[in-house]
């Protein structure tokens, strides 16, 4: 089961690579990060979430153009994703040296977390990327501490008799991870996070896109 799991990864990060090759072949990098920065405002708008300056944050799975985009130089960040060098390689849009005051670390979510403990953990559209979503919660939760606050978003089946479906066949394949929203629930607060928002913030067919907004151990 591990290693068809491990193989079902690895054909996703590869198309993960290949997905941002596609979609930004013909956007210009300076135009794409603008509105990629005024998106993620808008979504932290919409969350009535705030961003506080000097706050130890991470922005974990954080892609090429990830919120770090957007906090750093106001919030200290640390960014991590296992693709961040081939993302240097591949795209115009991401450089490290882009984001002087920004941590990045090259790494899945299922390895121990570097610079924690934070303050607050952003976590968008990553968690269904994992090869092992139980470990990924894991450290995420390794790094909070009382107060804590936590951003994660998610593609949850908005069907529950097509989630076992797509866990069985390879009907979505960016996205090793198939759950509904009581699997997050659920698992947020056996790891001792209090949701106080799940919120759907774009809805699909077969996927809605939400977000649960959640602090670390209180109550």
């Amino acid at each position: 089961m591990q290693k068809t799991s491990s193989l079902r990864w690895r054909v996703a990060q590869y198309l993960e690579r290949r997905w941002w090759r596609r979609y930004l072949r013909a956007k210009p990098p300076e135009q794409y990060l603008a509105e990629k920065s005024a998106y993620w405002q808008r979504t932290l708008d919409e969350l009535g979430w705030t961003v506080i300056p000097h706050r130890k944050v991470l922005d974990a799975g954080c892609g090429p153009a990830g919120i770090f985009i957007t906090l750093h130089g106001t919030e200290r960040v640390t960014a991590l994703d296992p693709l961040l060098l081939r993302y240097e390689t591949d795209l115009s849009i991401f450089a490290r040296s882009r984001y002087p005051e920004t941590d990045f670390a090259v790494q899945t979510l299922e390895q121990p977390i570097p610079g924690g403990p934070f303050e607050a953990i952003y976590c968008f559209n990553a968690i269904n990327h994992v090869a092992n979503w139980a470990l990924a919660l894991d450290q995420l939760t390794a790094v909070a501490h009382t107060g804590t606050r936590l951003l994660l978003t998610s593609d949850v089946h908005r069907h529950p008799w097509l989630e076992p479906i797509f866990r069985l066949l390879p009907g979505d394949l960016l996205h090793p991870q198939q759950h509904g929203p009581a699997a997050y629930r659920a698992a947020l607060q056996s790891r001792g996070w209090r949701v106080e928002k799940e919120q759907v913030l774009r809805r699909e067919a077969i996927f809605d896109y939400t977000a649960w907004v959640a602090e670390y151990g209180s109550r």
